[in-house]
């Protein structure tokens, strides 16, 4: 399963789906700041919708923990981790990760070798362009897919945690490093080497 954006859903439902998952590209990519404010109104006219699909949005990324309500101010992006509130929401994205990598290997069927391989394929062509929102995109794609087919419960705990640690991803200037990174991790998931897999996600998410 591969999220795609679409912005001109006519159901509430989806279209809130929509915004929510273009506005954590925007995280992501950088295209909106630390504790930049985000109007209601323009997202709207962004998005070619009401308000209330916008305000919907904005909730449920403010209950993931990527934005944040104050009084009389409204709704703006979170401030940066602190090194140490880094480390503590790193221990417990992998923790997440781990149990729902587990099982995913454990349960993984024919189509989800096709989904890991094209997921993959992916991130690589963006190492090779050296594409930083292309990149940190991929990069969650690739970690949340597994994590999905595990637990759509524990994928918004684990959504939330993992869009606060790549805001403004720059964890890595070499590009293949990302790329070998994530081409062994997969490979052992498609060995269904769970050892293995743990071992080199836990060298992955720091």
């Amino acid at each position: 399963m591969v999220w795609v954006i679409n912005t001109q859903a006519h159901s509430p439902k989806v279209t809130r789906n929509a915004i929510c998952e273009a506005l954590r590209s925007d995280l992501i990519s950088g295209k909106l700041d630390f504790d930049q404010p985000i109007r209601e109104q323009k997202l709207a006219e962004r998005f070619g919708t009401s308000r209330g699909p916008v305000r919907d949005a904005l909730l449920r990324l403010t209950q993931e923990g990527a934005l944040v309500y104050e009084a009389n101010k409204g709704v703006r992006v979170i401030s940066p981790l602190t090194d140490e509130e880094r480390s503590v929401v790193a221990g417990m994205r992998l923790s997440l990760e781990k149990h729902c990598l587990s099982k995913f290997i454990k349960n993984m069927k024919k189509e989800d070798v096709h989904e890991l391989t094209f997921l993959l394929e992916r991130l690589t062509t963006a190492c090779e362009r050296a594409s930083l929102p292309g990149v940190a995109e991929c990069d969650l794609a690739l970690h949340r897919y597994w994590v999905a087919q595990a637990s759509s419960h524990l994928e918004t705990m684990w959504l939330g945690l993992s869009v606060r640690m790549i805001m403004k991803y720059s964890r890595l200037t070499k590009y293949e490093d990302i790329a070998a990174e994530h081409k062994r991790i997969v490979e052992a998931v498609l060995e269904k080497d769970i050892e293995k897999a743990l071992f080199y996600l836990g060298e992955n998410v720091i």
